[in-house]
């Protein structure tokens, strides 16, 4: 019987991981989240604990005789303590296989890619065995801001022609899965992609389809960009919109995440999501039909970005 931890199990990487575990015969799920009230989550499998990854102490008793831990953790500044505050535990606690997230984009120096290289290397350097899960770009966060202004009639951003071999949360899921119930995975960094390298012209003709209306993209100058975004979106602080969105789409435009690999295939004997097929499955947060309010914000978006079209 494996016993797998997942950190941060409410979020997008660990809870979509429990749901392809659940059930799952062999392996037993110790689900971590903060609170345990916000855990609905439930099969026989599956245990909830609370932990924070922010609070060694409280990782000692969930680390206690798991066979692997699944690791990740959101997006900010603190993406190398956590890491490490995990392996310091686990390596308190026998030694567990660590299936850690990482990226398949080239951050090439920024400061996401300070974090990153901050928090696996120490996972290099323990005496651990480990394991690195890189997804690309994942449809549900890269496509979440196109949702939003989808009943506008339009997608703004600054992702140019770069292409993006967007990938599914589900698709993560099932390979760390393999990871984690397989064996011969310590060492690897498995770069995972979706099958269709995409544009974002390519995705708003991907949802034109989709809801039967046109959807126009443009592609604003970054510094425009950020404006509006910090002047409309929730994200108010300049550091961390650069960290959770301008330094994604930067590498886009750049060709830093034009990267494509057939390891979901390869680990599963399945084909990858395509954008299609996710879009089929969430059509709920496109199919929406604009509202009057909508049609104005669009009208007054095509007259002040109409060039960059």
């Amino acid at each position: 019987m494996r016993t797998v931890l997942v950190t941060t199990a409410n979020g997008m990487f660990g809870r979509a991981l429990v749901e392809a575990l659940a059930g799952q015969e062999g392996v037993q799920v110790r689900a971590m989240v903060r609170d345990r009230s916000k855990f609905t989550l439930k099969a026989a499998n599956i245990d909830v604990v609370e932990g924070d990854l922010d609070r060694p102490q409280s990782l000692e008793a969930p680390m206690q005789a798991v066979s692997h831990v699944f690791l990740s953790s959101p997006i900010g500044d603190q993406i190398g303590r956590r890491y490490r505050n995990v392996v310091d535990a686990a390596l308190k606690s026998g030694k567990p296989h660590i299936a850690a997230i990482f990226g398949a984009v080239n951050h090439q120096g920024d400061s996401l890619d300070a974090q990153y290289a901050e928090a696996i290397g120490y996972l290099k350097r323990s005496t651990l065995p480990w394991t690195l899960v890189s997804p690309t770009s994942v449809m549900e966060t890269a496509l979440g801001g196109c949702a939003a202004t989808v009943g506008m009639g339009c997608v703004l951003g600054i992702s140019g022609d770069g292409k993006n071999a967007l990938v599914a949360n589900r698709d993560v899921a099932r390979v760390a899965r393999e990871v984690i119930l397989g064996s011969g995975h310590e060492g690897q960094d498995y770069k995972i992609t979706g099958p269709q390298r995409l544009d974002m012209a390519d995705i708003c003709s991907a949802i034109s389809g989709q809801i039967g209306r046109r959807i126009t993209y443009y592609d604003l100058p970054e510094t425009e960009f950020t404006s509006m975004m910090l002047k409309n979106g929730d994200i108010k602080d300049p550091a961390v919109l650069e960290e959770m969105v301008i330094c994604h789409l930067r590498a886009w435009k750049e060709g830093r995440a034009d990267v494509i690999s057939d390891t979901f295939s390869k680990m599963t004997g399945e084909s990858g999501t395509t954008l299609e097929a996710w879009l089929v499955d969430n059509h709920a947060k496109f199919d929406a039909k604009p509202s009057l309010g909508d049609r104005a914000i669009g009208f007054m978006l095509r007259r002040k970005y109409g060039k960059y079209a």
